[in-house]
Formats: C-alpha cells, structure tokens, sequence
C-alpha cells in the first residue's frame, strides 16, 4: 500500500491492512448492469478480446472472484461461462476528483499478459474492462482505490 502524507503509527497501518479483505468467491447469477444483455455469446474465446462484455457477453456473467480496496471499493473479476472471457470491474469506487486519482480496474490474462484497463469517470464509482480470452488460461483483475490519505491496491485470485 503507498501512504501520502505522513508516515502512518503501526498500528494504524496494520488497521488499514485488515481492511484489505482476502480475495474470494462472489454471487453467481445474471448482473443487473447488464439488464437486457443477450445470454447466447455473441463471441466466444479469442473473438471476444478486447470487446464490451456488456453488448457480447453479460447475460450470463457471474463473478468468480473479488475483494474488498480498502474496505470500500469491491473488485472483481468477472466470467462468462458462454463466451469464455474474463474481464474486470470495480465499483463502489467514489472518490475525491482534486485530490485523488481515479479508481481503476484491470483485467490481465496471465499467459501472455495482455490486459485491459477502465478509469472510474469523474462522478461515477464504477467501470468495467474490456474482455480477455479465458478459454484454457487464466485471468487476474487488479485494482487500486485511493481513500484520500491512503491508495490500496490490489488483485483476485487468477480463474480459468
């Protein structure tokens, strides 16, 4: 984790270092972002990099893996089963737009490292990424989140 600021007691630091939750599995199940997403792939493996999981594949998206940036921001990294594409989200994500950078999701495939990333927009608390290819590999989502006084970073657990 970077501090801004003052260095932080140590006690503080390890409070702020219990906020950051173990990465583990989510709800499965239709995502209401996604309202009225075709639930046939629209692409399926290798068509489906770098393409909007909400106009291709979010009609049957599940989260298969997420922690808590700082015991607010929720990453995760989501699947779908039919398209066989990963891709990244973070929500909760609101932040101080003249004190602090935006809150960022990204998506990377562990075999060759392609990635993709989404800035949370002023005024919002959340993006998602473009998709990965998921199929037979697996895929990681990283994060960060800055508080104001301290940026957590952080990453799920990879998912094939």
């Amino acid at each position: 984790m970077i501090l801004r600021g003052r260095t932080l007691g140590t006690a503080a630091a390890a409070a702020a270092l219990g906020m950051l939750a173990l990465a583990s599995p989510a709800s499965a199940g239709p995502d209401p972002e996604f309202q009225g997403a075709q639930v046939a792939a629209a692409c399926s493996g290798s068509a489906c990099d770098g393409k909007n999981p909400s106009t291709y594949c979010g009609g049957d998206a599940r989260t298969v893996q997420s922690l808590r940036l700082g015991g607010q921001a929720l990453l995760e990294l989501r699947y779908s089963p039919s398209c066989r594409a990963a891709w990244a989200r973070i929500s909760n994500a609101s932040y101080d737009i003249y004190n602090s950078p935006s809150p960022l999701a990204r998506v990377v495939r562990n075999s060759d490292g392609r990635r993709y990333t989404c800035y949370v927009p002023q005024g919002g608390t959340s993006c998602y990424t473009a998709m990965v290819n998921d199929a037979n590999v697996t895929s990681y989502a990283y994060g960060e989140w800055d508080s104001g006084v301290t940026t957590y970073t952080g990453r799920t657990g990879s998912y094939r």
